[in-house]
């Protein structure tokens, strides 16, 4: 399988590195690379068939959102990770409809880091909890379910456990329990029950007996 490289553009040198651990761990890539600024990482871009660049995102630069969509237009294979303080439904919202793949807080945990990093590399989509909250509590209409996501539903529809869905995604059971959650939070759901006969609804799972 052939890896494409990683940008990791942070100037916070504690996160930066922690980042760059956590990539060089994963084996997801064939390089990775950090920079302080998006200038010196600008010159890089655009140099392999398909990369893919975690971005600390500052409110304050008002030049990020246009040197970023110019970027995403230009390089069609550019997956790109956006990791922030904010948490404004509306300033995420502009960031996620230029076409970014993913978006954390630097609350996010280990978990949910590297679960980002391996959709993000795939050109997948990946969104931490807080930033579901805050675009679920100002309407679910912006977002369908991730591949993963529909994943669980079909597994939990199948009748499997949160410990028994965690082993055969390999994830953890933090992390499916966190998929459940907001999975009904999307789709305005209040039970298990319900989520099954969504589940069926979209064809995804049969409910007649063998």
């Amino acid at each position: 399988m052939n890896l494409a490289p990683l940008y990791i553009c942070f100037p916070q040198y504690l996160i930066q590195q922690g980042l760059l651990a956590l990539a060089n761990n994963s084996g997801h890539f064939s390089e990775v690379k950090v920079f302080k600024h998006t200038s010196e990482l600008k010159k890089l871009i655009g140099s392999h068939e398909t990369e893919t660049i975690i971005l600390d995102y500052q409110n304050e630069d008002e030049g990020f959102v246009h040197e970023l969509s110019r970027w995403i237009q230009t390089h069609p294979n550019l997956n790109v990770l956006v990791i922030t303080d904010d948490v404004d439904s509306n300033r995420i919202r502009s960031v996620l409809k230029m076409g970014v793949n993913g978006f954390l807080t630097k609350s996010c945990s280990e978990d949910e880091i590297l679960e980002a990093i391996s959709a993000i590399k795939n050109g997948k989509t990946f969104y931490c909890n807080r930033v579901l909250k805050a675009l679920v509590e100002e309407g679910n209409e912006f977002f369908e379910l991730s591949e993963r996501e529909k994943e669980v539903v079909k597994l939990i529809a199948a009748g499997n456990s949160s410990s028994e869905i965690a082993d055969i995604l390999s994830i953890s059971i933090h992390t499916v329990n966190s998929h459940r959650k907001n999975i009904l939070k999307k789709l305005k759901l209040k039970s298990p029950t319900e989520l099954i006969i969504f589940a069926a609804e979209q064809g995804w799972v049969s409910l007649e007996r063998k």
